[in-house]
C-alpha cells in the first residue's frame, strides 16, 4: 500500500459536497428531461418506468464518468477533494463506482452521523479526501 498523501474530510464537508453535486445533477436531469417531454407532447411522464430508468442511467453516468475519468465530481472539485481507492490511493474502478452509487441510494450517508466514513466508503473501499500537498 502506498503512503497516504491525503487528509480525510469531515462530516460537514462530505454533506456539502453531496448537496452541491445534487444541485448540479438535478440541473442535468432537468435539461435531459426536455427531449422526453418533446416526444411525449408535454404529457406528464413521472409514472413511466422508461423515464425512471432513463433518469437512473443519467445518475449512474454522471457519477461514474466523473469519478472514473477525473477522480472527482464537479461538487468535489469545488471543495478540492478527490475520491480514491483506499488500497491504492488512486482512481476507483467501475465496480467500486457502482457499489458507491447503490449504497448511497439506500441511505449510506446516514453512517456519517456516527463514523467518518459512509456506508458506500466502507463497502466500496473508497474515501473522499483532500490532498495534503
Amino acid at each position: 500500500m502506498k503512503n497516504k498523501i491525503y487528509e480525510e474530510i469531515g462530516f460537514i464537508k462530505n454533506i456539502l459536497i453531496c448537496l452541491y453535486d445534487l444541485m448540479l445533477l438535478f440541473s442535468v436531469l432537468f435539461f435531459l428531461t426536455i427531449p422526453i417531454l418533446l416526444f411525449s407532447d408535454g404529457a406528464a411522464i413521472t409514472n413511466s418506468t422508461f423515464y425512471q430508468i432513463y433518469l437512473f442511467i443519467i445518475i449512474i453516468t454522471y457519477y461514474s464518468w466523473f469519478w472514473i475519468n477525473h477522480g472527482q465530481t464537479l461538487g468535489m472539485k469545488s471543495w478540492r477533494t478527490y475520491l480514491v481507492n483506499v488500497q491504492t490511493n488512486d482512481k476507483i474502478s467501475i465496480s467500486q463506482c457502482l457499489l458507491r452509487i447503490i449504497f448511497a441510494l439506500v441511505g449510506g450517508h446516514l453512517l456519517l452521523l456516527f463514523n467518518k466514513k459512509s456506508l458506500q466508503d466502507i463497502i466500496s473501499k473508497t474515501i473522499i479526501v483532500k490532498k495534503n500537498n
